[in-house]
């Protein structure tokens, strides 16, 4: 009997361009090599690489937020074990990289641009590429990710005493990264606050701040959350 090598197939999409950029990996891939998925566009690529045990993929991920590749370790019994596994940013919980059945994926790349063009609703800005434009990444504009972990600490702390407020009263909130600062947001009615934060100082100003209330500039136009310190 021939055993057939596993595969399954991945996905990312592309920062530069947004397209869908889909492959096949498998044990095909040769453990002292690597494999390439690059996007058509040319601007951004997935790396995969295959320890010498064959025990572990390295996948090395575009971010859409980050303008940086983020790094993941996973197992071959999770890769080729024929199901769904997201890989996320872990500064915006967005899922960045996807790994498994064809169908699965598609599924999982269609709510992931669902998901996108909600952001971009919330941050008010027209095209899904303004989320994170290039001029940002070369200014140097864009917050580093030491700070959104300050600020996603606090977030989650207050989050966890019950000192964020919103509109709808959800109760659980996200930040994403925008080019004028980090943006606390409620997914369910939209409401957020702005924090500036351009550096580590930025950030730490807000370690005493005991509440927060997001407001929906729907209803507010102009204001994008306030504080209390």
């Amino acid at each position: 009997m021939v055993l057939q090598p596993k595969e399954t197939h991945i996905a990312y999409r592309c920062p530069a361009c947004l397209s869908a950029v889909k492959g096949l990996i498998g044990d095909f891939i040769p453990a002292s090599g690597m494999l390439r998925l690059k996007c058509p566009c040319g601007k951004s690529r997935m790396q995969v690489t295959v320890s010498p045990d064959r025990e572990k993929f390295r996948f090395d991920v575009p971010c859409l937020f980050c303008r940086q590749d983020h790094h993941f370790s996973v197992s071959r019994s999770v890769v080729l074990g024929g199901r769904l596994f997201l890989l996320n940013c872990p500064y915006t919980n967005v899922d960045i990289g996807f790994l498994g059945p064809d169908g699965e994926l598609d599924s999982a790349l269609e709510n992931q641009l669902t998901e996108l063009s909600k952001l971009a609703g919330m941050l008010g800005v027209e095209k899904l590429q303004d989320l994170t434009p290039e001029e940002a990444e070369e200014t140097g504009v864009l917050p580093d990710a030491q700070v959104h972990d300050v600020i996603r600490f606090i977030v989650k702390e207050m989050e966890a005493d019950g000192a964020i407020t919103c509109p709808c009263g959800g109760g659980n909130y996200e930040t994403a990264v925008t080019e004028n600062g980090i943006l606390v947001y409620c997914p369910a009615c939209g409401a957020s606050h702005l924090f500036p934060a351009n550096s580590v100082s930025d950030a730490e100003q807000f370690l005493h701040c005991e509440s927060l209330e997001l407001t929906n500039p729907r209803r507010t136009p102009g204001n994008e959350g306030g504080q209390t310190p």
